[in-house]
């Protein structure tokens, strides 16, 4: 009888430690971290929407990414320097797309779909990456300024 008890118990925790690491209570997407060569970048959060078990939520920036970050300070970055882009403490995305825009006209530069090898551009000047995520219980716009010098 103890022994069945002991592996009802067991099997409780287990169910219970699977139900909490899926994050239940979570109703916004995972913070996004960004480094330029081993220094953290200032990241804004955009338009998302999220289903979380118990709650959902939506928010709408009604900004486009370079009207996101406008006025706040750029991270400077030399030509050439490594992004590194990492989602914090929640579900990994099922894709990502990062779009490179140009400040001073307003045009999309470039569009990467892959993360693993991101560069900043060569050419000196104002530029804010965009990051577009989704997961199966939603999706989430991020924004980051840099000024290449």
């Amino acid at each position: 009888m103890k022994r069945f008890l002991f592996i009802g118990l067991i099997v409780i925790a287990i169910a219970v430690g699977w139900f909490f690491s899926r994050d239940p209570f979570r109703h916004q997407p995972p913070e996004l971290t960004v480094t330029i060569e081993n220094r953290e970048v200032k990241v804004y959060r955009g338009t998302y929407s999220w289903s979380g078990m118990f709650r959902g939520e939506t928010a709408d920036a009604k900004a486009e990414a370079v009207d996101l970050v406008k006025g706040d300070s750029s991270t400077r970055a030399n030509p050439e320097d490594r992004l590194t882009i990492r989602f914090e403490d929640g579900p990994a995305p099922k894709s990502v797309a990062i779009v490179l825009w140009s400040v001073k006209d307003h045009k999309e530069m470039k569009t990467y779909k892959k993360i693993e090898r991101i560069t900043v551009p060569s050419t000196p000047g104002k530029y804010v990456y965009q990051i577009k995520a989704d997961w199966k219980e939603g999706n989430g716009d991020f924004a980051f300024p840099i000024d290449v010098k």
